[in-house]
């Protein structure tokens, strides 16, 4: 570990100890710390302690400083009593823990030391799952990050798509169990789930059905930090889609299908995260700004300008610039022949030009209304071998199925799964689809 150089404090009388900062954290939940350096106030050489510094001083007074709009790191932590020079060594220290968009409304720092004397022990709450604390240990300070402590809790929730459309579906199974925000999330998680196999802004109808189980990381206040799918079923107009979380790699867990085939597909069903769908593929199309019919060979998604607009297959950049009435067009190239194309773009990826490779969901440019547009929405192309097709209308090949290896260990989990999400029964489903 490299030795911090010692930085004074001008607001001490010489001979006092002087405080330097040591960037050392440890991370950890719910907290660790690490060992930190510590150079001697009055001499040279310093020396390593491995002293901790998460010990509470429970006779200290602590004063407490809510952040206002607008307010930087810097300004929170001016309010405790700090000298500038402090205040800019824990701004150092914080900076790995800290985006560069400022504190959150809901941060707030606890100064801990006697009145008319600096703080002895600094902790700033960031956000709702981390407190940095700041912890001065004879002449040196150190940082370490408190995490929240959370439980893990898994909610089956079933639904029926009326017509209102999925945002609004008719839920059952443990629905009550979620807020708002987590009842909102639920057709993301689908989408996200089945992207390859449904395009949910276009192939929703009234009728369709679902149920998905869903594990969640709970904060000790009932919040949910994090939320993953760990099983869903799908009845819709292709008839039934199950789909499974295995991590055939430790590192890498993605979704299958009952017999182990990986769902992830060469293209994406959509090119936007769940939005609402303007306009269709068409031969024949009322052009509102042209004021007569002409073919409509792609699909327009209607989306708040500046949404992320996202490749939906792996390729190589063809172009990326003005054409006409496309307005800011990006053509991509993909294996075997296939081109897809993003126009009426706001703007373009930094770093975006022919020839550049693209994977998968990475983001090329934003929705816009440039060209031939009369409102904001994204028109998305695919052409095969030149020619312009209905992206629904295809079928593509999905990725190989696991390993004989990972078979034991997926079916094991399939089964577990299934336990899991049929512990609500079977979903309100509409006539005409197949029943679990």
């Amino acid at each position: 570990m490299t030795r911090p150089e010692s930085k004074e404090r001008s607001s001490r009388p010489p001979g006092l100890p002087i405080r330097v900062a040591t960037v050392a954290a440890a991370i950890a939940a719910p907290i660790a710390f690490g060992s930190f350096l510590f150079r001697a106030a009055m001499g040279g050489d310093g020396e390593v302690s491995h002293a901790g510094i998460g010990v509470r001083r429970p006779s200290l007074p602590v004063h407490e400083r809510k952040t206002e709009p607008g307010q930087t790191l810097s300004d929170l932590l001016g309010h405790g009593g700090l000298s500038g020079r402090e205040v800019a060594l824990l701004r150092d220290l914080a900076r790995p823990y800290v985006d560069r968009g400022g504190l959150g409304p809901t941060a707030r720092a606890r100064f801990h030391g006697w009145p008319d004397a600096p703080p002895e022990r600094v902790e700033v709450v960031v956000d709702r799952d981390r407190t940095l604390v700041f912890q001065i240990h004879g002449a040196a300070w150190a940082v370490a990050v408190e995490s929240v402590t959370v439980r893990l809790d898994t909610v089956v929730v079933s639904g029926r798509v009326d017509d209102t459309g999925l945002w609004a579906a008719r839920l059952g199974g443990e629905h009550e169990r979620l807020d708002a925000e987590g009842r909102g999330a639920l057709a993301g998680h689908l989408a996200d789930v089945f992207a390859w196999q449904v395009d949910f802004f276009r192939d929703v109808r009234p009728g369709d059905a679902f149920r998905i189980a869903v594990e969640r990381e709970i904060r000790p206040d009932g919040t949910a930090r994090a939320e993953r799918p760990l099983a869903a079923d799908w009845w819709g107009t292709a008839g039934r889609l199950r789909a499974y979380r295995f991590a055939a790699d430790p590192d890498r867990p993605l979704y299958y299908d009952a017999g182990g085939t990986n769902l992830k597909g060469p293209f994406l069903r959509a090119p936007l995260d769940l939005v609402r769908v303007t306009s269709r593929f068409s031969s024949d199309r009322y052009h509102p700004a042209l004021g007569r019919s002409r073919p409509h060979r792609g699909v327009d998604y209607g989306a708040a300008p500046g949404t992320p607009v996202r490749v939906t297959g792996d390729g190589t950049v063809r172009t990326a610039g003005w054409a006409g009435d496309y307005g800011l067009l990006i053509e991509v190239d993909h294996a075997d022949g296939i081109r897809t194309r993003y126009a009426h773009l706001s703007g373009v990826a930094p770093g975006l030009v022919p020839g550049t490779r693209v994977t998968q969901g990475e983001r090329i440019g934003s929705v816009g209304a440039t060209g031939l547009a009369t409102g904001p929405h994204l028109h998305y192309e695919l052409l095969i071998g030149g020619r312009p097709v209905d992206p629904s209308s295809i079928d593509l090949p999905v990725e190989r199925p696991l390993p004989s290896e990972a078979l034991d260990r997926f079916r094991e989990t399939r089964r577990s799964a299934d336990r899991l999400i049929a512990r609500i029964g079977a979903p309100p489903l509409a006539s005409g689809l197949e029943t679990p």
